[in-house]
């Protein structure tokens, strides 16, 4: 008889292993069997091209997403999605969801299929410039359905998409409430970025116009300039297609349509075969050629076609005796633009008669006013805004294209003051007694006395005498050192000795060089690496042919100390070195500027407030005020601009900005005509890479006025005694000095300061009638007299014509 056995707990679990495994091999079977058969129908159901296989290679975890859109997309709808498919940028493909490119290639089909002159459209310009949901690298969005709905309206009855197109250009700006600003917040904005803030550059514009062209069924494309051909920066615009491609300005339509615009000319001296002054228009489709976007240089994505050719002459015509010029009006030096008329004439030819009115701000940054003038030759302009009129002469250059840029405000003094010369007689002996007394000892100098005469000279005509005295004091026996300094290309103040190179740029302008002074950085490191960013900063801003010529000085710091560019021994040394450029260069003394990067931007923000009345307009890259040493309130009359980089953080430069900038609104008040500082700030930007190369085209225009109305001054350290017409022999830090002169009246006001002199002359005070004088709350009245000892005098301590005066009056306290 049969036993049975009960098994063992070790039998259980061996029958137990065997029966999972056997269910596990079933359960794996299946999902083979599963995986295998969607795998069939994934191929069965692949239509694509081998070039959209690749691209979705590439889409990362959103593969999915692009499948799911080829699988679902409508037949007739596959060749659009097919293209865009193959050229997407990678970024695309690893983020776009199925749902917005199916809903982006549904509504520009269908917009299409509205279209008057939609079967017009070949299928490859549909693809390319009305399928795209983006044109470069803007925020991607689902734009089509809201502009469809706002341009639909505007061109219900255009027959043309040319016709179209302009009306789009002429309705949909003041419907959508977007305006061109340099105070946008970004280049590369999309359509909702651009109407949410109501602002935006000719990008923005150029995209929101071409998004809405797009949306009604019009092939459109963004065309760009990294450079204009004069180096005056980049330029944006719309190509719409219209049987052919034809160009225009976003928000600035053209009354005479298409291909009428403000840059024409511009673009007509486009160079195909250069990278920077080419013109470029963007293509969906791939293309060997990356479209440059200046605002994000290292993008290469986006993909470009050269279509210079189409904007210049198949043959440049060269007018050699022809100048266009660009005028540009300002309400205050480097404040906005004005609407102004303007007038040129030829003061040797009535006939010559030129009229215009100038850009304000809601016109592109680079369209001015032009005028088509001849070479080397003399005009008067008169400009006319509101209540104000201004009269002037001026010289054009031989440069194919010269810029002009005037201000309303006292600073704007930038022509030709025409002097009325002494007799001959009169001039020889004037020249030659001023060359008798700076050949003279000091100790002869201190008791010279000039005759009568030229005593009587200086009352009658102050300039030229001024001229002449510069003249014997630049060719007396007095500068052999300072000459020989000048020829080794270097400068020394006590022990401290820089050496710097000098470039010439252009031609040099009737009035003499401007000189454009850059400082490296570095500080505080090995001499190899301060010597290696000298020598960058030797050609670190673009030459810049819009202008005519300067002189362009990269100086080398005197040390390998962090504070190279900004200690007491600085000030003198940069002093030094432009007294060289005045005296052996033929330096124009009131078109000298001071910049500088990183190190060199201390340096900037250290010698451009201590010393402003040395320079045109000073400009700072990278850097920051240094406490004690910076003051925002000797700015008051001199251009000052500072670039920072949004996340330029250390040393707490991008703070110490903010609040410097802070500081001069408060000085500012509610006046435009004063403190012309400006904060240039970088989003995105740290602290190298700034986009500051151009900047001598920015601050050229400027001219330094030497003898301002009204005058502050906080000293900052023991070594500057002088301050435009202004002196203190015994400076020290937190004295003050508040000075104000008009109509013969003079208010000071001074903190800490027990000595101190008025350096006066025929350009602030009228010597005929009493001067008046109220020193901290205390008036006196006095006359006063030009003395040409005091004159020379002040040319041996100043060195620069335009800083020397004829008068100086010690203050009682």
């Amino acid at each position: 008889m049969a036993t049975f056995t009960p098994p063992s707990g070790r039998q259980n679990l061996s029958r137990a292993i065997r029966f999972c495994a056997i269910l596990i091999s079933f359960l794996l079977l299946c999902c083979a069997t599963t995986a295998f058969a969607d795998f069939q129908i994934a191929v069965t159901n692949q239509w694509w091209s081998e070039a959209s296989a690749k691209s979705i290679s590439q889409s990362g975890t959103n593969q999915a997403e692009i499948v799911q859109a080829l699988r679902d997309v409508p037949k007739s709808q596959r060749p659009g999605l097919q293209f865009l498919v193959e050229n997407m940028p990678r970024q695309d493909l690893q983020s776009l969801s199925a749902a917005f490119l199916l809903e982006n290639v549904a509504q520009a089909y269908e917009s299409r299929d509205k279209a008057p002159w939609g079967k017009t459209i070949p299928d490859e310009l549909f693809f390319n410039y009305v399928l795209p949901y983006a044109n470069i690298n803007e925020q991607r969005e689902a734009w089509r359905k809201s502009l469809y709905e706002k341009c639909a309206p505007l061109v219900k009855d255009c027959k043309t998409p040319g016709e179209a197109a302009q009306r789009l250009n002429e309705k949909l700006f003041p419907l959508v409430k977007v305006k061109y600003s340099t105070q946008r917040k970004k280049a590369d904005q999309s359509p909702s970025e651009s109407i949410e803030s109501g602002l935006a550059s000719c990008t923005g514009l150029s995209i929101l116009l071409i998004d809405a062209c797009r949306s009604v069924g019009i092939p459109a494309r963004l065309v760009g300039i990294p450079n204009w051909a004069d180096n005056r920066g980049n330029h944006t615009w719309v190509e719409v297609w219209d049987t052919s491609w034809h160009f225009t300005g976003a928000a600035e339509p053209d009354p005479k349509g298409l291909d009428h615009t403000w840059f024409e000319a511009d673009a007509a001296q486009a160079t195909r075969d250069s990278k920077e002054h080419a013109i470029y228009a963007t293509s969906f489709k791939k293309t060997d050629l990356p479209f440059p976007l200046v605002w994000a240089p290292d993008l290469d994505y986006i993909s470009a076609i050269n279509v210079t050719d189409n904007y210049t002459p198949k043959s440049k015509l060269k007018h050699i005796d022809k100048t266009r010029l660009l005028v540009k009006v300002l309400d205050r030096p480097a404040g906005n633009r004005i609407t102004s008329k303007i007038c040129i004439t030829d003061p040797n030819d009535s006939a010559v008669h030129f009229e215009g009115t100038s850009r304000d701000e809601k016109f592109d940054s680079n369209d001015m006013l032009a005028f088509e003038l001849l070479q080397s030759h003399t005009y008067k302009i008169q400009v006319q805004a509101g209540k104000h009129t201004l009269n002037h002469e001026f010289a054009t250059s031989t440069n194919s294209q010269q810029m002009l840029v005037l201000d309303l405000a006292e600073t704007a003094t930038a022509f030709t003051i025409v002097t009325p010369q002494l007799k001959p007689k009169d001039q020889a002996k004037l020249k030659s007694a001023l060359t008798d007394f700076f050949n003279a000892s000091l100790e002869k100098q201190s008791g010279w006395k000039f005759d009568h005469s030229l005593e009587t000279l200086l009352q009658k005509n102050e300039p030229a005498v001024r001229q002449i005295a510069w003249e014997a004091y630049r060719n007396a026996d007095i500068h052999q050192d300072l000459k020989h300094d000048y020829e080794a290309k270097q400068v020394r103040f006590q022990k401290y000795l820089s050496p710097y190179t000098v470039k010439y740029v252009g031609q040099k302008p009737a009035h003499g060089w401007p000189l454009f002074i850059a400082m490296h950085g570095g500080g505080g490191t090995a001499k190899e690496v301060n010597d290696s960013q000298w020598k960058m900063m030797q050609g670190y801003y673009h030459d810049q042919s819009s202008v005519p010529g300067y002189i362009y000085v990269a100086l080398r710091a005197p040390n390998d100390e962090w504070n190279g560019f900004y200690d007491d021994y600085v000030y003198p040394l940069v002093n030094n070195l432009i007294h060289q450029f005045l005296i052996f260069g033929e330096t124009d003394p009131n078109k000298v500027f001071i910049m500088g990067y990183s190190h060199g931007g201390y340096g900037a923000f250290a010698i451009g407030p201590k010393m402003p009345d040395h320079f045109a307009a000073i400009h700072a890259s990278a850097a920051a005020p240094t406490d004690g040493e910076t003051s925002a309130k000797t700015l008051r009359n001199t251009p000052f601009a500072f670039m920072i980089g949004e996340k330029d953080d250390a040393y707490g430069r991008i703070e110490r900005c903010r609040a410097f900038n802070e500081t001069v609104k408060k000085l500012r008040g509610e006046r435009t005509d004063i403190y012309p500082v400006t904060m240039e700030y970088q989003p995105g930007y740290g602290h190298g890479g700034l986009p500051d190369k151009d900047k001598i085209k920015d601050m050229y225009p400027f001219i330094r006025n030497p003898v301002p109305t009204e005058l502050n001054w906080e000293l900052t350290d023991g070594v500057i005694k002088n301050f435009f017409w202004l002196q203190v022999p015994q400076p020290a830090k937190k004295q003050e000095i508040q000075a104000a002169c008009h109509n013969n009246r003079i208010v000071v006001t001074t903190t800490n300061i027990t000595v101190a002199s008025l350096l006066l002359d025929g350009r602030l005070i009228d010597f005929s009638r009493p001067v008046t004088v109220e020193l901290n709350g205390h008036s006196s009245t006095c006359k006063l007299q030009p003395s040409l000892l005091t004159l020379c005098e002040s040319l041996l301590e100043r060195a620069d014509c335009d800083l020397a005066f004829s008068t100086k009056m010690k203050l009682e306290f």
